[in-house]
């Protein structure tokens, strides 16, 4: 026998899963790096915006404490996380309404609507968390957390003002 014909193949049924434990993987490693590298750029696009509201204060947080959240951040994700395809499943939901003659505005509200409720149910989790990590920090490393979103805060102020016109 070759050494090939020893191997067990694997079932389409093994690389289904493997290849949805991978892209569930890659989508919580991309909602993590999300919160640290789409902070706002006060160069590119100024000030925080509607619900970029919490980057100061998730920027204001020291590298460990950064770390120490995200890493409760991705544990609670993959506690809670939907099924391999939910999340993208309103996608597909909106483009089959996009192409449905005649255009159903109802039913794409309607998608919009779920897929803004669900965000607002995560953004409601993030700030949750935010909460409860920092109620957990010591006084002298929530003033310190204080200082650095202070002057976080002063920065936001000093673009809008200088390009305030």
């Amino acid at each position: 026998m070759t050494e090939d014909a020893k191997k067990p193949k694997m079932t389409l049924g093994m690389r289904i899963v493997l290849f949805a434990s991978l892209a569930t993987n890659l989508a919580v490693a991309g909602v993590v790096a999300g919160l640290y590298l789409n902070r706002p750029d006060m160069e590119r696009g100024g000030p925080p915006r509607g619900r970029d509201f919490v980057f100061p204060y998730t920027h204001a947080l020291d590298e460990d404490q950064r770390r120490d959240l995200g890493r409760a951040l991705r544990s609670r994700i993959e506690d809670k996380r939907d099924a391999p395809g939910d999340f993208l499943a309103g996608y597909r939901t909106a483009i089959e309404t996009l192409r449905t003659e005649p255009f159903d505005q109802d039913a794409f509200a309607a998608t919009l609507n779920r897929q803004g409720a669900r965000a607002e149910r995560r953004q409601k989790e993030g700030q949750e968390m935010l909460v409860e990590y920092v109620a957990r920090l010591s006084p002298e490393k929530r003033e310190a957390y204080a200082r650095r979103l202070e002057v976080k805060i002063d920065e936001i102020g000093a673009w809008i003002r200088k390009h305030k016109r």
